[in-house]
């Protein structure tokens, strides 16, 4: 994947090293498969140097095992992100408030790729949509 990004640039092995500052064997070996997946932090670096958009940054990545480029910049540690997972997760909350967190998520993110121009990520988009339904809370019956 990553020699054909990179001959999509019409960049040699040496021009690519040159610009992320390593060794031109380093990039030749990568591209060969002869060593083990690079680092997240060598990967945007590449990305960076042969200006990929996100989703050819997310596949680099995807391809060496990383998570996608937000969640390396955010970091698996983000409050945020960890508390969500738990909520999609916590099979103790009703089916159906998950679903209505999933529908809120969908809104928040189609909302966002309006206003960025962007489309909102593949997966959301794949996703069947769930009927629309509140979450649960103190006031109305909830348990969490």
């Amino acid at each position: 994947m990553l020699r054909a990004l990179r001959q999509q640039l019409d960049l040699s092995q040496g021009q690519l090293a040159q610009r992320v500052g390593l060794d031109r064997s380093y990039i030749n070996r990568m591209e060969a498969g002869e060593r083990g997946a690079p680092g997240a932090d060598v990967i945007l670096l590449i990305a960076d140097a042969l200006k990929l958009g996100a989703p050819d940054t997310d596949a680099l990545l995807s391809a060496g095992g990383h998570p996608i480029r937000a969640l390396v910049t955010l970091g698996l540690d983000d409050p945020t992100l960890l508390a969500l997972a738990r909520i999609l997760t916590d099979e103790t909350l009703e089916a159906s408030a998950r679903a209505s967190l999933r529908t809120t998520i969908d809104t928040v993110i189609a909302h966002w790729g309006k206003s960025r121009e962007a489309p909102a990520p593949g997966p959301v988009a794949k996703r069947a949509r769930p009927s629309a339904t509140t979450l649960p809370t103190a006031g109305n019956g909830g348990s969490r």
